[in-house]
């Protein structure tokens, strides 16, 4: 068995060693030729990323709450507290911008369920 695969082993060799010339004749002038082409890509990039942000403004700053929510806030701390509680401040919760309100219920669901497996000791 040894005896019929050698030639053909070495044949296999043979084909895989051909001379392999570096790319335009010369390594540097290839390695040149690369890093140029990564430069391009990069400027090109940048660029796209520049034209997308100037064509995409930013999203609007919310409202500031009316004065009837803080006529709202005021009566429920007052009738939680029966009055003998005094607001130092009202500032609205920021929401998370990538993410929607659909992934946040259904992570919140989940969190709920998991919570809700977990048996009380």
């Amino acid at each position: 068995m040894t005896f019929l695969s050698t030639p053909v082993l070495a044949e296999a060799v043979a084909a895989t060693k051909t001379s392999f010339e570096p790319l335009f004749g010369n390594q540097w002038l290839a390695l040149m030729v690369i890093l140029v082409g990564i430069a391009v890509f990069m400027f090109a990039v940048a660029a796209v990323g520049r034209w997308v942000a100037a064509t995409h403004p930013e999203e609007p700053k919310p409202v500031p709450p009316s004065i009837d929510v803080f006529a709202a806030i005021a009566a429920a701390v007052a009738v939680t507290f029966d009055g003998k509680a005094r607001i130092t401040s009202v500032q609205p919760i920021p929401t998370p911008v990538s993410i929607g309100t659909g992934q946040l219920q259904w992570s919140a669901e989940g969190r709920r369920q998991i919570y809700s497996s977990h048996k009380v000791r």
